[in-house]
């Protein structure tokens, strides 16, 4: 009887700490789950770029950014690579940054690192800056609870979002008309 009662007390102690646990992570989940919009000032995040320096997004005040979020598994996210690899003039000659951050942990799966990811897929160009978007980071501009492999955000060079998209491959020809009718 006491080895029952003994088991039962660590059965509900450890339903309790997972319970506690559970709820912290949907409470400081939904405080940052929020979609970011149009007009808004993009979050200010620090990232780990390739080359192992820290960054953030105020690094880039004063320029238009394209602020892009991959999976390194996704191929939409390859195929985004191609096409903007392919249209990178535009980009240069408009001064628009352009930031490939991989999600943090890849989204729980299996890829490949950015910077190879960006290497092989983009061509080898060496405009798209690469890094790691740290797990607060992804989830500010990867609104929860369904994940985007593919998500992007062109911000103005005072840091105001003007597009939000999924999708780049097929998304080029919006942020140049975007890019062109805001002047960039």
């Amino acid at each position: 009887m006491r080895v029952k009662i003994k088991y039962l007390v660590y059965v509900i102690i450890v339903a309790i700490v997972l319970v506690i646990i559970i709820n912290f992570f949907i409470i400081n989940h939904s405080k940052s789950s929020k979609y970011l919009i149009t007009g808004e000032t993009a979050p200010n995040y620090t990232f780990q770029a390739v080359n192992g320096s820290n960054l953030s997004v105020n690094n880039y005040h004063g320029k238009p950014l394209l602020l892009w979020f991959v999976a390194t598994w996704c191929s939409s996210c390859a195929q985004g690579n191609q096409v903007l690899a392919s249209d990178l003039n535009f980009f240069e000659q408009h001064n628009v940054k352009i930031v490939e951050l991989e999600q943090y942990n890849d989204l729980g799966q299996p890829g490949m690192p950015i910077s190879k990811f960006i290497s092989e897929y983009g061509n080898n160009n060496s405009y798209v800056q690469g890094g790691v978007a740290g797990y607060n980071m992804t989830l500010a501009y990867n609104t929860p609870p369904t994940f985007q492999l593919d998500i992007y955000y062109l911000i103005s060079p005072s840091g105001k979002i003007l597009y939000v998209g999924e999708g780049l491959a097929n998304g080029i020809p919006t942020l140049e008309n975007m890019i062109t009718n805001e002047g960039l």
